[in-house]
């Protein structure tokens, strides 16, 4: 086997332990993340995890890049499949939504004291993934201002925050209450007042 196809075969399998991992948040919370249900849940004996990752401190700071990814591909893909601005946002806020509701592992991880703890290393790099979604969601925004579509005397970083204060509280509502909170609905009315906001004049 060629050293590639190792080096391949290992992104693969730490990206499927962290997969793995997620999953397991999403069903069961933070607190019982361990390594022993993580491998049962890969299929593996313990040992064989730390071939890929040295504790759970390691498989925490994957599934952070794990949702990293996952908020750029969203970002991508609304790119490629909607040409103005304001319906690249919309799409996204969709896309937001839809992971949250589908994966509560997402809000319970980048919301959490937990995951970040005493780990100042991965503190910052959770303050890092955020800011870079912040600053992709500020540059829909500057291209829809570069277009006319968007009103000139806006802040993109601020816009792009606010577009995520649509979610984040939300979420935490939606969460706190069992899904009782319609969060799908919440996004709806609060994308129209975001919308109006937002929009040029003519």
């Amino acid at each position: 086997m060629s050293e590639s196809k190792d080096r391949l075969d290992s992104k693969t399998r730490r990206d499927e332990i962290a997969e793995a991992a997620l999953r397991l948040v999403n069903r069961d919370g933070l607190k019982k993340l361990s390594l022993s249900r993580l491998a049962a849940e890969v299929g593996v004996v313990p040992s064989a995890l730390y071939r890929h990752y040295p504790n759970k401190d390691a498989i925490l700071d994957a599934v952070l890049e794990l949702i990293r990814d996952r908020l750029t591909e969203h970002v991508e893909r609304v790119r490629k499949e909607h040409f103005s601005a304001l319906s690249r946002l919309d799409a996204l806020l969709a896309r937001h939504v839809q992971m949250i509701t589908s994966q509560q592992a997402i809000p319970r991880i980048l919301f959490s004291e937990e995951i970040v703890g005493d780990a100042e290393e991965r503190r910052g790099r959770l303050a890092e993934v955020i800011h870079e979604h912040v600053m992709r969601l500020a540059s829909l925004v500057a291209e829809g201002q570069a277009g006319g579509e968007i009103r000139p005397d806006v802040s993109p970083e601020s816009a792009a925050v606010m577009f995520l204060g649509i979610v984040q509280p939300a979420a935490i509502l939606w969460h706190a209450s069992g899904g009782r909170f319609d969060l799908t609905e919440h996004a709806r009315t609060a994308w129209n007042l975001y919308r109006e906001c937002l929009t040029a004049k003519s």
